[in-house]
């Protein structure tokens, strides 16, 4: 019996000094209208108050119904008693704090964050007071700008030609991507780290003075772009757009830098432009060709044909005396024709692609020789001197063929453009780094106008012989096309009235 009374006086003393705890704080007439969650415990972890909020929360969660007087820590689930004990410890111990909690159950998944403070009453802790506010939605949204900032850097990560990077006034690094980190290893050897001078990492001059005035018209506050080669030994285009960084305040901090890799599309455009310029020089060659077949492969057949029609009517006639000079000029012809068709031929190997040079070291006297004697007749003919003062012993690194080629046309037009009884001489030097061949003739030279047309294949550049020899142009083309494919270049040298000497030089063999 004295048991019983003893019990009842506890209880009421214990649901006084609660009700006193509740009463000193008014917990209900402040909390119960909040949407947050807020709860109290004793000493005991007994529950002094919930809000419906946190009485919700908890049903929600755990599916236990909250009373004032149970002990909060019992309604918990096993495994986090002993987590929310040592919680409830520190705040019963006079140390207030915050943490954010992940609330996972069946169901429900909440991010709270819970600021724990104890109840201090006449300097004594008596229980704990608790704020439960529901993040969830804040750290969803967090989560979602984490991502979205992850995937935006992967997604310019993966851009291996475009680069990115920020600076501050002081052109020292912010922020840089990997495809500028391997930018600047690749171009310029050098590891950059955040906070360095990107002024300080770029070590050409050139392209240091030209980045620094990109930065400041950025930080000046202009938007700019443009497209540039940087690079000394690994070189590309890049197409840079340039802008200021500016804060909430209106202020200039800084500038970024984003750059894309167009060196193939730069490559692309040169490709264009060449193989545009390519299709215009074919079809001007194309054109020369069919000027040639037209009209200088036809005159010299037209003169074969008169001459030996002439010749056959003639042939039973015992007075005609002038057959030899008919066959000369039949010889002549056919001469020239051979030539030109020599000529056709190599020039439309080269322009197709078919025309494959092979040089070897040979005796350069031996094929002069050769050429001036092929040539001796049709010099004869118009009386003219051929001479050779090349050295027996000099040699040269050069397609026979194609040496030749050149000899006889340079030959060939020497003799057409000199007059009667005049001189033709074919010498040769050693030079510093290869040879030097020249063909001279005391002929009736070139005026300005038309050596600014010789070894132009869209301009006709033809002249009549002294004996009225016709000529394609085809053949100085041909010469300098021949020896640009051996690395060398050809000249001329003319007065009109005093004569020409064409000069052409071949390297020594690489």
């Amino acid at each position: 019996m004295n048991n019983n009374l003893d019990r009842n006086t506890n209880n009421k003393n214990t649901t006084h000094k609660n009700l006193q705890i509740l009463n000193d704080l008014n917990l209900s007439a402040i909390f119960e209208n909040t949407n947050d969650s807020v709860w109290a415990i004793n000493s005991s972890y007994e529950i002094l108050y919930v809000n419906h909020v946190f009485a919700a929360a908890f049903y929600a969660s755990f599916g236990s119904k909250l009373q004032t007087g149970s002990n909060l820590l019992y309604s918990l689930p096993q495994p986090l008693q002993a987590v929310w004990k040592s919680r409830y410890d520190r705040a019963l111990n006079n140390e207030s704090f915050s943490f954010i909690d992940h609330v996972a159950a069946e169901n429900v998944s909440l991010y709270i964050e819970v600021f724990m403070n104890p109840i201090v009453i006449n300097g004594e802790v008596v229980g704990a007071l608790f704020f439960g506010k529901d993040i969830t939605r804040r750290k969803l949204d967090e989560q979602r700008i984490k991502e979205s900032q992850l995937l935006l850097k992967a997604s310019i990560e993966s851009q291996k030609d475009t680069i990115l990077f920020s600076i501050n006034k002081n052109y020292e690094y912010l922020y840089f991507n990997s495809a500028h980190a391997r930018v600047m290893k690749f171009a310029y050897d050098k590891e950059i780290k955040a906070g360095m001078n990107i002024l300080d990492c770029i070590p050409i001059d050139a392209d240091r003075v030209a980045a620094k005035e990109n930065y400041d018209r950025a930080l000046r506050g202009e938007t700019h772009s443009n497209i540039r080669q940087y690079g000394d030994e690994h070189m590309a285009y890049y197409e840079s757009f340039f802008n200021p960084i500016i804060n909430e305040q209106g202020e200039i901090i800084g500038a970024s830098g984003l750059a894309r890799d167009i060196s193939e599309r730069i490559k692309a455009e040169k490709d264009l432009r060449k193989s545009e310029q390519d299709l215009k020089d074919l079809n001007a060659t194309k054109d020369k060709l069919f000027s040639i077949i037209a009209h200088d492969l036809r005159s010299p057949f037209n003169s074969i044909m008169g001459f030996s029609e002439i010749l056959l009517d003639k042939i039973n006639d015992p007075t005609f005396t002038e057959a030899e000079k008919y066959l000369k000029y039949i010889n002549t012809a056919a001469n020239d024709t051979l030539t030109l068709l020599d000529n056709l031929l190599s020039w439309a190997k080269s322009q197709t692609g078919l025309l494959h040079i092979r040089p070897r070291t040979t005796r350069l006297s031996a094929h002069i020789l050769d050429e001036i004697n092929q040539k001796k007749l049709v010099a004869k003919a118009k009386n003219i001197a051929l001479n050779n003062s090349a050295s027996e012993e000099l040699e040269v690194f050069a397609d026979e063929n194609m040496l030749r080629i050149v000899l006889r046309n340079l030959i060939s037009n020497a003799i057409k453009f000199t007059q009667r009884g005049g001189e033709i001489r074919v010498f040769a030097s050693k030079t510093a780094d290869g040879v030097e061949i020249s063909v001279a003739d005391n002929g009736i030279g070139i005026n300005n106008e038309t050596l600014q047309k010789l070894f132009n294949p869209t301009l006709q550049a033809s002249q009549t012989g002294t004996a009225n020899e016709k000529g394609s142009g085809l053949g100085l083309l041909l010469c300098k096309e021949l020896i640009e494919k051996h690395g060398g270049k050809i000249a001329v040298e003319s007065t009109a009235g005093k004569g020409s000497t064409f000069t052409f030089f071949l390297p020594e063999k690489k």
